[in-house]
């Protein structure tokens, strides 16, 4: 018999799928039971370290459960989240029922909707105990403050175009997020339907925030999952990707791509709205030579992971394209790479 947790995850899952709230894609309304209730950050500290032990000097302990496929995950034991270091633990787990149970390497547990429990490696193996936690960002649904441009509030798309000057195609939710609505068939194409979106107007010094949050999609990794992104001066790219449990590389999220990694993997787990704060300066030329390249502070759920870096050339996948830089403001760009992103809450301070 399926206990009563594992009912109501059902319920839940059937209610989003039949009211759409959560998206147009299927990917946001077709969510499995085991993703809503057991993936994502865990918080808690081990239970019973000899005296003198490592883990009961350091107490604390972190995890991530992390999708992989369908009933499949990954798990990883860390000090802290936010922080490099290397991880205590990672290994695979499969869905048995309603829990997630693992093993390897003389760990094992299992994940449940009560906590993620279980037994490390070593001699002595020693006991823990985690509880999940939603980790918000600090600056999530930060109000537009005097003097910012409002690009998107969640009406309309007023400020914004497709190349061509096309109007929007992207999917506009009631919820007040906008959608990526990527062309999925020769008429979508030949309808014109999806591509990537810029604004109206152009801007050079800035200071943005915008919020975005990624699907599931299990069965998916690497640049097939939650891939989208956002430029400045329609060409420099601030990556945006499903970098859950990754390890934060130059062309995961956070990056500024094909150029830096972030300093720490701050991606939060998929189906979390989070935020990206950025301070931006653009790059500055002088007859036709450039003087200056851009900078760029990027805080992504308020954590730190580019300082004043520099941005040496246009961030194009093309070795050939990076050096065709553009010169003055520029639109601001999201992203088509066929995955149903979600963005909301973008508004700009452009310098004085």
């Amino acid at each position: 018999m399926k206990s009563t947790t594992f009912l109501f995850a059902t319920l839940l899952f059937c209610s989003r799928a039949a009211s759409g709230q959560e998206g147009v894609s299927t990917e946001w309304t077709q969510v499995a039971p085991a993703d809503l209730e057991l993936m994502g950050d865990y918080e808690g500290e081990w239970l019973d370290a000899p005296k003198g032990n490592y883990f009961e000097i350091n107490k604390p302990l972190a995890a991530q459960v992390i999708n992989v496929k369908p009933g499949e995950y990954r798990l990883r034991f860390y000090q802290e989240h936010d922080r490099r270091a290397d991880a205590y633990f990672e290994g695979d787990g499969k869905l048995d029922g309603d829990v997630i149970r693992f093993s390897g390497n003389g760990w094992s547990g299992q994940v449940a909707k009560d906590g993620l429990t279980g037994t490390s490696g070593g001699n002595p193996g020693v006991k823990f105990s985690l509880r999940k936690t939603v980790r918000k960002s600090p600056t999530l649904g930060a109000k537009p403050p005097e003097g910012a441009v409002v690009l998107f509030d969640g009406k309309n798309f007023d400020e914004w175009q497709h190349g061509g000057n096309r109007p929007v195609t992207w999917n506009l939710l009631p919820g007040g997020a906008m959608e990526v609505r990527s062309a999925k068939s020769d008429e979508d194409r030949k309808n014109q339907i999806g591509g990537d979106i810029e604004t109206k107007r152009k801007f050079g010094d800035c200071r943005i925030h915008l919020e975005f949050r990624y699907p599931v999609e299990p069965g998916r990794s690497g640049q097939g999952r939650g891939n989208s992104g956002f430029f400045f001066q329609r060409d420099y790219e601030v990556q945006v990707l499903n970098s859950y449990g990754l390890d934060g590389r130059w062309n995961e999220c956070g990056a500024l791509y094909k150029t830096s990694p972030p300093q720490v993997n701050a991606a939060r787990p998929p189906m979390e709205w989070q935020t990206y704060d950025i301070d931006y300066k653009a790059s500055v030329w002088k007859d036709g030579r450039k003087i200056s390249s851009p900078r760029i502070t990027v805080r992504l759920n308020g954590v730190l992971i580019h300082h004043d870096a520099e941005i040496p050339h246009v961030t194009a996948h093309a070795f050939a394209s990076r050096f065709n830089e553009p010169m003055g403001d520029g639109a601001i760009r999201l992203q088509d790479h066929g995955n149903p992103i979600q963005y909301r809450n973008i508004w700009i301070v452009p310098a004085k």
